[in-house]
């Protein structure tokens, strides 16, 4: 197939961004990768970037010109990144007085963009970014991810361009639409998408597992003769990448989709060993390929087998789509009880959410047999003492218990299972790891600072605070669990003995056990001091747990084991089984 240049794929006309796909998701590596091709293409002939997929739809007049309408549906990422820049470009020479009209003429015309995004916020959005300097952005507040992400790659190119000159900018233009070159396939219907790009994907041609998989799905569809199936599908897809565009988490867009796709597809199966290729899993396993090729003309003389594939894929993309809202409520903690939301909240500040969402997912997506919400509060909740006893406490491996979980977790999907034996479950696997006692011996005898623990530790610290606050009815309030770990300055672990004591000074054994450290908001304050010095801020401090310490006339390795003891006996009370 012959390459064409970004030049003529901008002549093409208006390209419109369906509904199923995703919103634009690049960030900052995707954006140097394609800077840093703009640069080194100078010193070859051409560059090629990729596939563009395009149906035509219709036509539109904009003044006298007619212009076709090409629904894009493989190609997007790319193609909105270059219409960013070439309006960043625009309005860098316009500010040096070198404007070209002819830059951005495929880009806006009469006022029109020629690039149509599949949400009108986003699209009102994306017009603004467009049709404006970066520098008149800031009027225009993003409200998704989508909106930030298409400013931040404004951003990253009008920050490029600043530093070329003229010169420069007239080469990286030149660069881009007669160098950089693309594969255009123009198709005729939407089932023809996913057999274009199955047979693309086993030549090996990078997409997201996800697409892998909504492409192999349409394949099939298109096997099957069943148009109205493959739409269907890319509606549900639709659905999913919207709502995965939902998450707010610092992680990149592929790794949030492998890790829901990873999950869905464990509880939806029950398998939980080799998930590392889940397309693979789904051609070989869930709905195999292999069926397709034994014999050519099998859906056409077996009716049953026919009408069992649909029901199975149709089965799969509905739990997909509807494991996606569960999947962006659990980890944006944004369900409508706010007790949910908290515990959700603990799970990511213990660092084990991602630990636990099959489970999570399996209970959210079965609200017919799991409608009590307060029964997802209470697994949340044996989940955290999970969190605290077996991987933070007892320090055990990442991966203990967790097959027992996940196989839970399918049994709850497929309702072999009900609340009290789940409760039961959990209860046995804790257990099973860390008694009583060794949960009482590591917290007064281990060390836990230094260990990478420090928001672990500041969490046990926070909740131990919070106790003796109440105990002794303390008119000092620490913030609220949320504001406080991701919103307030200023609190942090003290060492009562420091680590780096003042010559003449006696040293200590424990340094780093749980019982020689306090939360505090003074810690500047009280750097290396001596015990007898820290004293007096630990008198008049807000918060009583730094009052408790006062209280001791002496701090060493003894006082450090006995206040581990305190500790311990508030940990076994609040992280009962």
């Amino acid at each position: 197939m012959e390459l064409k240049s970004i030049d003529k794929l901008l002549q093409y006309g208006i390209f419109t961004i369906p509904d199923y796909q995703r919103g634009y998701s690049w960030g900052k590596d995707q954006l140097i990768e394609f800077w840093d091709d703009l640069i080194d293409v100078e010193y070859v002939k051409e560059h090629y970037t990729g596939t563009v997929t395009i149906i035509k739809v219709g036509e539109e007049k904009i003044g006298v010109k007619t212009h076709s309408i090409f629904d894009l549906v493989d190609g997007q990422q790319r193609l909105t990144t270059i219409h960013i820049l070439l309006s960043s470009l625009y309005f860098r020479l316009k500010k040096i007085e070198k404007e070209d009209e002819d830059i951005i003429r495929n880009v806006v015309y009469k006022g029109k963009t020629l690039l149509r995004l599949n949400n009108k916020k986003n699209q009102e959005y994306f017009t603004n970014l467009i049709k404006n300097d970066i520098t008149d952005l800031n009027a225009f507040e993003c409200e998704n991810k989508t909106q930030t992400n298409l400013k931040f790659a404004k951003e990253h190119f009008s920050k490029q361009f600043e530093r070329l000159s003229y010169k420069k900018l007239i080469q990286i233009y030149s660069n881009l639409i007669s160098k950089f070159k693309v594969n255009i396939f123009e198709l005729q219907e939407e089932a023809e998408v996913g057999l274009i790009f199955e047979t693309m994907n086993d030549r090996g041609l990078p997409l997201s597992d996800i697409d892998k998989i909504k492409n192999y799905l349409i394949y099939i569809s298109h096997r099957l003769s069943n148009n109205d199936l493959a739409k269907d599908i890319n509606r549900k897809f639709g659905e999913l990448f919207k709502e995965l565009m939902k998450v707010q988490t610092g992680s990149n867009v592929a790794k949030t989709e492998n890790l829901f796709l990873k999950n869905s597809y464990l509880i939806y199966t029950g398998e939980t060993r080799d998930l590392n290729d889940i397309h693979k899993k789904v051609k070989t396993k869930l709905i195999p390929k292999k069926h397709i090729f034994k014999n050519p003309n099998l859906f056409t003389t077996n009716q049953k087998l026919k009408e069992d594939k649909i029901n199975d894929i149709k089965d799969f993309t509905s739990f997909l789509v509807k494991s996606s809202k569960e999947y962006a409520k659990i980890l944006n903690c944004n369900f409508n009880d706010s007790s949910i939301n908290s515990g959700l909240t603990r799970l990511k500040i213990l660092n084990k959410l991602d630990t636990f969402i099959p489970i999570l997912l399996a209970i959210s997506t079965n609200s017919k047999k799991w409608p009590n919400k307060s029964h997802l509060k209470i697994i949340i909740d044996l989940l955290e003492i999970y969190a605290v006893r077996v991987f933070f406490i007892g320090n055990k491996k990442a991966n203990t218990g967790i097959s027992a979980l996940n196989d839970i977790a399918y049994s709850i999907r497929k309702n072999k299972t009900n609340f009290t034996k789940v409760k039961q479950d959990i209860r046995k696997l804790i257990t099973n790891n860390v008694q009583n006692i060794d949960f009482k011996k590591s917290i007064i005898n281990n060390e836990f600072y230094g260990n990478g623990n420090d928001e672990l530790i500041k969490y046990y610290l926070y909740e131990y605070e919070l106790f003796r606050a109440q105990e002794n009815s303390s008119s000092y309030n620490l913030p609220e669990l949320k504001e406080f770990f991701y919103e307030t300055k200023g609190y942090s672990i003290e060492h009562i003995h420091p680590q780096n004591p003042v010559p003449g000074d006696i040293g200590v054994s424990n340094i780093h056990f749980l019982g020689n450290l306090v939360l505090t908001k003074n810690n500047s304050q009280l750097d290396n001091k001596v015990f007898e010095s820290k004293k007096k801020f630990y008198e008049t401090s807000d918060l009583t747990s730094e009052n408790d310490i006062a209280k001791y006339e002496k701090w060493d390795d003894r006082e450090i084991i006995d206040r581990g003891k305190t500790l311990a006996k508030f940990g076994i009370e609040r992280w009962k089984i």
